[in-house]
């Protein structure tokens, strides 16, 4: 009896065009993961390169990965209200653009500061990607299937850390440190190529069949 019932769950959330939107939902947050901590592994080793003065490295390593958490505390708010008012899929559009682009400069800086500052502005950006993924699954996941989609939810983002630390680290130590924020930048615009076709524009046909 319960089987039958998951059953008839899943193939209503697949009628609805559910199990696409969160395949891209779990895409994205993968994404999203690798993109903040694929710099984790090289942090210590580009500030290092930049840095003329060798005595506080740790500190500033530091510091400069801690930006975009610190941007991100202060940002999400703000965006989580934005996307309330002008839609979910637009502000997770937006970020993913944004910050694919704020980690092209990030392997042309001349100093640790510049580099601080870009990670501030990566935060800002990544500040509005997680909580619409989450609004997101929430709204077309069925009540009775939410925990097991979060569940999976979750795994992707850890994957992604997973992902993210091990891609930096091969990444520069095939090609160069510049090359981790290029090919991360790829993988984020490529992201928003998708999310742009399977999740904005389905939602906005939506929005405009409903007015």
């Amino acid at each position: 009896m319960q089987f039958d019932i998951e059953r008839t769950l899943c193939a209503r959330f697949r009628s609805i065009g559910g199990c696409g939107l969160t395949i891209t939902m779990f895409v994205t947050f993968f994404v999203l993961t690798v993109a903040l901590y694929s710099v984790e592994p090289i942090i210590t080793v580009y500030i290092t390169h930049l840095s003329h003065d060798s005595s506080h490295i740790a500190l500033m390593a530091g510091i400069t990965f801690s930006a975009s958490g610190l941007a991100n505390i202060i940002a999400a708010p703000r965006l989580g209200k934005l996307s309330d008012k002008i839609g979910v899929h637009k502000v997770m559009l937006v970020s993913l653009v944004a910050a694919g682009i704020i980690f092209i400069p990030q392997a042309f800086v001349s100093n640790p500061w510049q580099l601080m500052g870009l990670r501030f502005l990566l935060g800002l950006t990544a500040a509005g990607l997680t909580p619409s993924v989450n609004v997101l699954i929430k709204k077309i996941t069925p009540a009775p299937l939410t925990g097991r989609v979060f569940g999976f939810a979750m795994s992707a983002g850890y994957l992604g850390v997973f992902g993210g630390s091990v891609l930096g680290g091969q990444v520069a130590a095939w090609f160069g440190v510049q090359y981790v924020f290029l090919i991360t930048s790829a993988l984020l615009l490529m992201n928003a190529v998708w999310v742009y076709f399977n999740v904005y524009k389905k939602l906005s046909n939506k929005e405009k069949l409903m007015m």
